[in-house]
């Protein structure tokens, strides 16, 4: 390997986390695969900063669409959504489907489960 190559490996390792970096899924409330009690909101918290604005949640019961009444970002806190139902969480089997736009414009998805118990 020549000293070119060698100086452009090392540029291309030491740029790699802004470059390849991706708001990952890191905890969310409910979590994933539990049984709660009906939740007023949902929390994604991410491993760095989401937009809002460009990013999207979706929930659904039994493979019907629930309606949100909102998502943002926690005030002061750029990496957790918070997600608003429409109406208070019935019962049942919930999926949440969610694609996040991090503050770099890096785009990332992923679904988890959780149940509202009776």
């Amino acid at each position: 390997m020549s000293f070119k190559q060698i100086l452009i490996a090392a540029a291309l390792c030491s740029l790699s986390p802004f470059v390849f970096a991706h708001a990952h899924l890191k905890s969310q409330t409910p979590a994933a695969d539990s049984t709660v009690a009906a939740p007023a909101d949902l929390r994604l918290v991410f491993t760095e900063g989401v937009e809002a604005t460009f990013s999207k949640v979706s929930l659904s019961k039994d493979g019907a669409e629930v309606a949100v009444k909102g998502v943002a970002t926690a005030e002061g806190d750029k990496k957790t959504l918070i997600v608003t139902p429409a109406a208070p969480l019935a019962p049942g089997n919930y999926k949440v489907e969610w694609h996040a736009v991090s503050v770099d414009t890096h785009k990332s998805d992923g679904t988890y489960s959780f149940k509202v118990g009776q």
